[in-house]
């Protein structure tokens, strides 16, 4: 199998002209895939993933990632994670992106997804990068759009198992985990509340009680559109999702990603799913454990 996940041969670049001649000749490509070649601490990084994740790699992977560099490094990043984990892992064309087999016990669905900005009323808007002081201007977060990007990604992926399961080709105890990556939203977020979370859990804005001094959020149901169609943010608040274990996120691109890998990465559990999972695969990562009692929902941040 091909040795480099980039078939093209890219010349090596050294300047930001020579890169974007290198663009124009391939406008068709994903720009990240073109630079990511052109460079060569770049490249080497990712064929270095590459290498190991090439066993689990679907048939159309290296035609993907020309159009999809970002999607698909993210899924190649997971699979490199699992791996290092020592998981005993498995993937075909026609099924989860990951099937985690933990031997005796209860096997693991993850699908990988991440998040675009969209092209409609509700995209998220490329933040302004001042190139000199006295352009820096202010500018608001779109924290609201954020979200919605977030819940389309996971409600794409939720569809896609809903599809399988009316086909009744798995078990449906498995355990079903939406890995989210979040990078291409760019903007800054909370960082004592995951725009994740919010998306999950219906959190809004950070209040303070003047008092007292302690911290709490608003809470909201749902997100209004610009079509004035409403979208739920609770998805993990109620038992509508109750098929989904949990969501494995991270917000950074996989060439920022840590030199340890999985390090990033975040798992947040469904505290009304029907199949959790078990806690080796927990223990792997980060968390925001979920918890349900007398009615109501407790959140605790384990990292």
């Amino acid at each position: 199998m091909q040795d480099s996940i980039f078939t093209d041969k890219f010349p090596l670049v050294t300047s930001d002209r020579e890169l974007n001649r290198v663009k124009a000749l391939y406008p068709n490509y994903d720009s990240y895939y073109v630079a990511s070649g052109c460079i060569q601490s770049r490249k080497e990084k990712f064929d270095r993933m590459w290498k190991a994740f090439r066993p689990l790699a679907d048939k159309n992977f290296l035609s993907d990632i020309k159009k999809h560099f970002h999607q698909r490094t993210w899924e190649m990043y997971l699979g490199c994670v699992f791996l290092e984990a020592k998981l005993d892992i498995s993937s075909s064309d026609d099924s989860p992106d990951f099937i985690v087999d933990k031997g005796k016990e209860t096997e693991i669905f993850i699908e990988a997804t991440a998040c675009e900005r969209g092209n409609t009323k509700n995209a998220v808007p490329e933040m302004f990068i001042a190139e000199k002081l006295e352009e820096i201007i202010v500018q608001d977060v779109p924290v609201d759009k954020m979200i919605l990007r977030i819940t389309q990604a996971i409600k794409t992926k939720a569809d896609q198992y809903k599809r399988w399961e009316l086909k009744n080709w798995f078990n449906q105890s498995t355990p079903f985990i939406i890995a989210l990556n979040t990078a291409d939203l760019d903007y800054p977020e909370d960082p004592n509340m995951p725009n994740v979370i919010k998306a999950l859990f219906g959190f809004q804005f950070m209040r303070i009680n003047l008092k007292n001094r302690e911290t709490s959020y608003s809470h909201r149901n749902e997100i209004q559109k610009s079509n004035n169609q409403f979208v739920s943010v609770d998805y993990f608040a109620s038992d509508n999702f109750s098929f989904m274990s949990g969501i494995l996120f991270s917000g950074k691109r996989v060439l920022n990603h840590p030199s340890q890998v999985g390090d990033d990465c975040i798992l947040v559990n469904n505290p009304f799913s029907k199949h959790s999972v078990n806690e080796n695969f927990v223990k792997l990562f980060k968390t925001w454990y979920a918890e349900k009692t007398n009615g109501e929902i407790t959140l605790q941040k384990n990292y």
